[in-house]
């Protein structure tokens, strides 16, 4: 009898033995199967987000009124910031099907994430800067920009940073968080402007004529006479000297060519002073015989 019973506890022991492998193996299958649908959610909700995202940008391109490049770099923030958040959800719904506590999880991420924001002040004021840099459209690359102390192209504007490389050759990165005021030299048209001096006995209305000729010869040039909006005039006497005074001529200009008609001005104004005799100031023997 006791044999017998040795037996039947011996078999009941097998049984459970062998029951428990196959419910594990169960239980381990659904959560297979469960985060694999999760995972199949999260990648589909990632490529319907994208797809919303590039229609939106692409139907209010107009609406919008922003270069293309802004937009394509706004829709990749958009898209960022939406897959970090559908990831993040999907992470937690597959730690809950394995029976891991997501809770104080979330909780010990949201202490860790309020330690790193108050060690990274600046770097989330230079990526909440650079958005709105792009948004706005402040500034794009290829123009010329003069903003924190620093004039030059800009060669690149990127979330963090923005870089610009000036006349001498040297690149500024500059952290969009110290972007304050921007002038942005490449908007609408543009003034250019020089200056000469001539000596005290020349008339004034000889100067306007030297100016107005000097105006016809540069808009007669292949090169410049579709860069001009408003001609090559007179604008003020700036200063008196002892034996001269200063001269500043103005034109309105298109955008990027300021400088080289600037350039080229003064250039065609030496030339006519030459041509006419007209000299920057008087001679030491010239003094001595007006004394």
């Amino acid at each position: 009898m006791n044999e017998l019973e040795d037996i039947e506890k011996i078999d009941k022991m097998v049984a459970k033995s062998s029951f428990l492998p196959d419910f594990m193996r169960n239980k381990l299958t659904i959560n297979i199967i469960s985060v694999f649908i999760v995972l199949v959610i999260c990648f589909v909700a990632l490529k319907l987000v994208h797809k919303i995202i590039r229609k939106f940008f692409n139907t209010n391109k107009n609406k919008l009124k922003r270069n293309p490049a802004k937009l394509e770099t706004l829709s990749r923030i958009f898209y960022s910031v939406i897959r970090i958040i559908i990831i993040f959800i999907a992470i937690t719904m597959i730690l809950d099907i394995f029976g891991i506590n997501t809770s104080s999880l979330i909780a010990t991420a949201g202490i860790g994430g309020i330690a790193i924001a108050l060690g990274a002040q600046t770097v989330i004021a230079d990526f909440v800067k650079g958005v709105l840099i792009i948004f706005d459209d402040k500034l794009r690359v290829g123009e010329w920009v003069a903003c924190s102390g620093v004039e030059g192209t800009v060669e690149e504007v990127n979330l963090r940073i923005t870089k610009i490389r000036d006349y001498n050759g040297s690149l500024h990165i500059i952290p969009n968080s110290n972007i304050t005021n921007v002038q942005n030299y490449n908007r609408g048209a543009q003034k250019s402007e020089a200056y000469f001096c001539v000596s005290n006995d020349t008339k004034l209305e000889d100067v306007k004529e030297m100016i107005e000729a000097v105006s016809q010869k540069i808009k007669s040039m292949p090169k410049y006479k579709k860069a001009f909006i408003e001609d090559l005039s007179f604008f003020e006497i700036t200063e008196f000297k002892d034996f001269s005074y200063k001269v500043r001529v103005t034109s309105l200009v298109k955008i990027g060519t300021q400088w080289e008609i600037s350039r080229k001005v003064r250039e065609l104004i030496k030339i006519e002073m030459e041509k006419r005799n007209i000299k920057s100031s008087l001679l030491e023997e010239e003094i001595y015989e007006k004394i």
